[in-house]
């Protein structure tokens, strides 16, 4: 399953995604999770939790990083790598060594991305699909990936979006079924919407942010 909370304020969106995995072979494996990310995203966090182990990455040199991965996974310990990938700037993999038969696996990623601006000047957001679980059984070299075939995909998704702005917020839309849209004062500025439930993630998700006077200058404070 894969839950996702998205925070908009103004024109800038912060990305959370929590990828729930369950090694459901009956031997240790490596899963390798994918992750595409708009081309100007910005990772601002990574963490990974397995029963009651909880990892936060830190920034390390490619090579050094993938070492130490490697010589951990090898000796039989749990680690996690989080890269991005040399085929294309926009995807990040996240490898986790040695997960155990019937172990869950939560990986967490954070981002941040600017909203683009649309013809009818609506802010678009798009959370990609691919967001491909797959996995490497022990001892073999080449990684399979776990296909999601037509009409039966192996991951529900759940999405909450809070929306903030100097201006009043006139709607959301979508290309999927949206729940009603709440505001969360008199004045519009704050609103919040969840995508209805039992959605499959078979398709990209998108939205669609509408503000009054969007072309009135603004300015956020954050302290700090």
């Amino acid at each position: 399953s894969i839950s996702v909370e998205v925070r908009v304020q103004d024109h800038v969106a912060t990305v959370s995604s929590t990828l729930q995995y369950v090694n459901e072979e009956e031997r240790p494996l490596e899963a390798l999770f994918v992750f595409p990310l708009p081309a100007d995203a910005a990772v601002c966090h990574f963490s990974a939790k397995i029963g009651e182990q909880e990892i936060v990455a830190e920034v390390q040199d490619r090579e050094s990083a993938r070492d130490q991965y490697d010589d951990a996974v090898s000796s039989g310990q749990q680690a996690f790598l989080l890269e991005e990938s040399k085929e294309s700037p926009d995807v990040f993999k996240m490898s986790v060594g040695c997960l155990l038969a019937g172990q869950n696996a939560a990986v967490t990623i954070i981002y941040v991305t600017e909203l683009a601006v649309q013809a009818d000047h609506s802010l678009r957001f798009c959370l990609p699909a691919v967001l491909n679980p797959r996995y490497t059984p022990a001892g073999a070299g080449i990684v399979s990936e776990i296909s999601s075939g037509c009409g039966a995909v192996p991951y529900t998704l759940t999405l909450s979006v809070h929306v903030s702005s100097p201006k009043r917020i006139s709607k959301l839309e979508s290309n999927c079924t949206l729940d009603p849209l709440v505001f969360l004062h008199s004045d519009h500025t704050q609103a919040t919407v969840n995508l209805s439930p039992g959605h499959m993630f078979d398709k990209d998700v998108e939205l669609f942010v509408y503000y009054q006077d969007t072309h009135q200058p603004s300015a956020i404070v954050e302290a700090g």
